[in-house]
């Protein structure tokens, strides 16, 4: 855990409101980069809510997301969960070793020379893998490894966004989602929970998470999509790791570039979340 006593952990969150966030890409926090001398931290407030035992559950889902995380092989940086009084409510902040912005990968990918293009969707890829082959099959775990969610630092990726844990079964992440939303109120009038898996199901279907990378990475980059594309085929068609099936079922969907759904899209532009387009252009080589 981070080496941070309460006293300075309160020091780091008084005033956040008022200070400028680091990044505008997030949906259920806007973070914000707050420094405690030279070191930099990231802290994250999430929508305050009444329930004091479903946010209980939360923290121990999310200390025990982590572990399951780093069994799996990714790199989370130090990382640590707490509540604080909110009125009557009570609220969940997350706080958490900082990267740069040159090391994002959403930022990277975006300027990257083509080598270095292709480098970082091979690692993407592997932690894909790497998730689905030793997370435990007896226990429910999404993931979502998109662009945003990742920094690479000192040759390695790390995987930093770790809320809402997903240490749990679809339905009930998506029930957490819409909780936790700060535009959940209005999203349960007009969204059904079961259509929030056209979102969730990228966090819980293997072949789903290899587009979802594929997908960001040509949103990001039209003018590569076609080599994005033929890139990413021949890895999945060459992969040792993967079985013919798993190779059939991805290679069906990155024959041109993975969409996102016209719900995604809703709820991103009302949100006022940040995000390219999907590409209109009907054929890719």
């Amino acid at each position: 855990m981070l080496s941070l006593t309460r006293d300075e952990i309160d020091g780091l969150i008084t005033g956040i409101e008022s200070k400028n966030r680091s990044s505008e890409l997030g949906f259920f926090s806007k973070p914000v980069r707050v420094y405690r001398g030279d070191k930099a931290y990231i802290v994250k407030l999430y929508l305050p809510v009444r329930n004091y035992p479903f946010i209980n559950f939360i923290v121990k889902n999310h200390e025990d997301y982590i572990t399951e995380l780093k069994r799996a092989g990714l790199n989370i940086p130090e990382t640590f969960i707490l509540t604080r009084q909110k009125g009557k409510k009570h609220q969940l902040v997350i706080i958490q070793d900082s990267f740069r912005d040159e090391d994002l990968v959403r930022n990277l990918i975006t300027e990257a020379g083509k080598e270095k293009l292709t480098d970082l969707i091979s690692m993407l890829f592997t932690d894909v893998i790497n998730f689905n082959r030793r997370k435990k099959n007896s226990i429910a775990t999404g993931f979502h490894p998109t662009l945003r969610n990742y920094a690479y630092h000192e040759g390695k990726l790390w995987f930093f966004d770790t809320f809402p844990p997903m240490l749990m079964e679809q339905r009930e992440l998506n029930g957490v989602i819409l909780r936790m939303s700060p535009y959940g109120g209005w999203l349960r009038k007009i969204i059904p929970l079961l259509l929030i898996n056209k979102v969730s199901d990228e966090y819980y279907q293997f072949d789903k998470m290899f587009t979802g990378i594929v997908g960001s990475c040509c949103r990001l980059r039209p003018a590569d999509a076609g080599l994005i594309l033929n890139f990413s085929r021949e890895y999945v068609a060459g992969s040792e790791q993967l079985t013919n099936a798993e190779k059939e079922s991805i290679l069906r969907m990155v024959n041109k570039p993975p969409r996102l759904s016209q719900l995604w899209i809703l709820i991103r532009k009302l949100s006022g979340n940040t995000g390219k387009p999907n590409i209109s252009t009907p054929t890719f080589s």
